[in-house]
């Protein structure tokens, strides 16, 4: 499919919308009616599961498929929860975006574990209802993302759009202008300028999943502009002739709706890096936080479009950056060294000492945080399961370098 190409792009500000609700009729009660018991809430967690992972340093990596209730070829499509572990870090991973096995993978996670507890989603009777707030976007499970220059800091990871600004579901775009670089090993590889300037497209404009971007070569500054449906599947793109490439071809960057990756480190083979060189003026507060009234502003288009031929684009140190596999199930840790450090699903001991006080044997070693939970999506999308991560068993308890087996339990809604 070739790329939608225009002369000039107009924002596309028209948003999804879904609504529903339920009609009902108060019921006459019958005479004399016979007492019942009240029927107890009902729950899609019927099944319950308990997956003790023990990670073989020199693989690295095991899988589980929450529908099985048993482990998984991490190479098939099946699998919903990956664990990798070579002895010196852990991780961990959903079977969607940039760690899916194939680009239709569906699962996610309903954020990192310092979101919530295992307390707090016990009381879920439905993955897609939240007791509290009602109920959830499908989106509110967020997929595994290319960590990199894209990739931000808000409630969906991207350093390219906003989202619910209005509370009505829509991503907004900031106008930010990026930096691709061929190969920044190169002092005179070639170089482009980018803006992401849409999301919406498609019959009528107002369909999901259809991002518009303008850039220059900055050897001409000539502008161009192209629209993708990268509704359904990644769409790899090449900078240099504007046309759309495949996974295997050249490309320079890639979109798959809000997602978007370079082709370089765990995203591609190529060696294509890029890095930020300009935020748009007053579209942001000094501590970062989106102004609403900026974002919704008509002229954003024509009033950011000379910051994509700025000369002052290129720092005199340029730091690029090429793309890492994150998941929201890897927060960035919390505290400070040589305090413990807590990862979400686990505390890390740096110390003898403060090892010594979680009852463990040596300094460097990990205990399971209980509390700590999230929800999965399977990679069908068609199933959910609450998590935690219970306990952490050393093959030998007195060495911190010894294999470990992590043990999980799971609360599963089933197809």
């Amino acid at each position: 499919m070739k790329p939608i190409l225009t002369a000039t792009l107009l924002a596309m500000t028209v948003g999804l919308s879904a609504c529903g609700g339920s009609e009902g009729g108060a019921e006459v009660a019958a005479p004399k009616p016979t007492p019942s018991p009240a029927p107890s809430p009902s729950t899609g967690f019927s099944k319950t599961a308990v997956w003790e992972a023990s990670v073989d340093p020199k693989l690295g990596e095991l899988c589980y498929d929450i529908d099985a209730q048993a482990a998984a070829d991490c190479k098939g499509d099946t699998w919903d929860l990956k664990v990798k572990d070579d002895g010196r870090s852990s991780s961990f991973f959903t079977n969607s975006g940039t760690s899916g096995t194939s680009s239709s993978a569906k699962g996610g996670a309903l954020g990192s574990p310092f979101e919530h507890t295992w307390a707090e989603l016990q009381k879920w009777q439905d993955a897609m209802e939240d007791p509290v707030s009602g109920a959830l976007d499908a989106r509110s499970y967020l997929k595994d993302y290319a960590d990199g220059v894209f990739s931000g800091t808000n409630t969906i990871k991207s350093a390219v759009f906003e989202y619910d600004l209005a509370g009505d579901h829509k991503l907004s775009p900031n106008f930010k202008v990026f930096l691709i670089s061929d190969d920044a090993s190169k002092a005179d590889a070639k170089q482009y300028a980018l803006q992401v300037v849409g999301y919406y497209g498609g019959n009528g404009g107002t369909a999901f999943g259809y991002p518009s971007i303008r850039w220059v070569d900055r050897a001409s500054n000539n502008e161009r502009t192209a629209t993708f449906d990268a509704s359904k599947a990644w769409v790899y793109f090449d900078l240099a002739k504007g046309v759309e490439s495949t996974e295997t071809g050249l490309w320079h960057v890639a979109f798959n709706r809000a997602s978007m990756k370079l082709n370089s480190g765990a995203s591609g083979t190529g060696t294509v890096a890029a890095l930020l060189a300009k935020t748009p003026d007053g579209f942001y507060t000094a501590e970062g936080k989106p102004l609403v009234a900026k974002f919704a502003d008509l002229n954003n288009l024509e009033q950011t479009r000379a910051l994509l031929t700025a000369a002052d684009l290129l720092p005199a140190n340029p730091k690029w950056l090429k793309d890492k596999n994150a998941s929201p199930l890897n927060p960035a840790m919390k505290g400070n060294y040589p305090e413990p450090m807590n990862a979400g699903w686990y505390n890390y001991y740096s110390t003898a000492e403060s090892a010594k006080q979680a009852g463990l044997a040596a300094a460097h070693m990990l205990k399971a945080n209980p509390t700590a939970a999230t929800m999965l999506r399977s990679a069908e999308g068609n199933s959910y399961a609450r998590m935690h991560l219970t306990e952490i068993k050393y093959a030998d308890p007195s060495k911190a370098s010894s294999a470990k087996t992590w043990k999980f339990e799971f609360d599963i809604q089933p197809k």
